[in-house]
C-alpha cells in the first residue's frame, strides 16, 4: 500500500481502533514503524509498540561479552558504572547478575538510601562489595562501561562523564552533549537467535529483534533468562545515532 494512503488520517484512525480492540501489545512492520502518526496514536491509546527496550533488561551482560570479545577481554575484568533513579525487581536482577560477572559495580543514583538493602544483601548473602555514589564530578569521570537504566537527558547532563565512555542508553534516547565526547552512545542492538517461529518469510518485513520480544512478556526473571539461554540468543550488532557501531570502534 502506497505511503501516501496508509498516512492518511481515516486509514491510521481505523488501523488503530482495529488493533485496540485487540490488543495491548503489536509488532509493527518495517513499514509501519516508519509512521509517526501511527505510532503515536497507539501510545496514546496505550498499545505498546515494541521496540526491544523491554528485552534489553535481560540482555545487558550479553552487551558486556560482546564488547569483551571483540576487546579480546573477560568479563570478570570489567568495572562497570549503572545510572539509576529507582529499584525494582528487573533493575534489581540486573544489578546483582552484573556484580556476580563482573570484577566491580558502582551504582550511580539520587537516592542513595535506596539501595541499601540491596547492598547489604549483596555484601552478606553474596560476598560482593559494591560502591554506591552521587558524586555528579567524580562518580563517572573515569568510568569506561555505563549502563544508563533510567536517567533522561537533564539528569544525565549534570554528572561529567569520561570522553571516551561507552555508555548505554537504551531506555531513553539521550544524546551526549560534550564537545570532545570521543566514546560510544549506544542505542539500539540486533539479535539472532535459534527459534523456528519467526522463520516464516512473511516475517521478514519485521524487525527480528522486537518480534522475538513479543516471547518474553509475561514471563518472570528466570524463566527469560533461561529461554535466552535456550534460544541462543546473540548479540550481532550495538547502534547507535547513525546505525550499526563498526566494531572497530569498540577495539579503540
Amino acid at each position: 500500500m502506497p505511503y501516501k494512503i496508509i498516512n492518511n488520517k481515516l486509514i491510521i484512525n481505523v488501523i488503530v481502533k482495529i488493533i485496540s480492540k485487540s490488543c495491548k501489545n503489536v509488532v509493527l512492520s518495517n513499514y509501519l514503524n516508519e509512521i509517526h502518526l501511527l505510532k503515536y496514536k497507539l501510545q496514546n491509546n496505550n498499545i505498546y509498540i515494541h521496540n526491544g527496550k523491554i528485552l534489553s533488561n535481560y540482555l545487558y551482560c550479553s552487551f558486556i561479552e560482546y564488547i569483551c570479545k571483540i576487546r579480546k577481554q573477560e568479563v570478570y575484568t570489567q568495572e562497570i558504572h549503572i545510572l539509576i533513579n529507582s529499584i525494582n525487581n528487573i533493575k534489581e536482577k540486573i544489578i546483582i547478575e552484573l556484580a556476580q560477572k563482573c570484577k566491580r559495580v558502582n551504582i550511580v543514583t539520587n537516592n542513595l538510601e535506596h539501595f541499601n538493602k540491596l547492598e547489604k544483601y549483596l555484601e552478606q548473602k553474596l560476598g560482593i562489595a559494591i560502591t554506591i555514589t552521587n558524586n555528579k564530578r567524580k562518580s563517572l569521570a573515569k568510568a569506561s562501561i555505563i549502563i544508563n537504566l533510567d536517567y533522561n537527558q537533564e539528569q544525565i547532563s549534570a554528572y561529567n562523564i569520561n570522553l571516551g565512555a561507552i555508555i548505554f542508553n537504551l531506555n531513553y534516547d539521550i544524546n551526549i552533549h560534550l564537545k570532545l565526547f570521543s566514546g560510544i552512545n549506544i542505542k539500539d542492538y540486533q539479535i539472532t537467535y535459534n527459534h523456528n517461529i519467526f522463520e516464516n518469510s512473511n516475517y521478514n518485513k519485521f524487525n527480528k529483534t522486537y518480534l522475538y520480544e513479543t516471547e518474553i512478556i509475561n514471563l518472570n526473571y528466570n524463566v527469560i533468562i533461561e529461554k535466552i539461554k535456550q534460544d541462543n540468543v546473540k548479540i550481532v550488532n550495538l547502534l547507535g545515532q547513525k546505525g550499526i557501531i563498526d566494531t572497530k570502534e569498540f577495539a579503540k
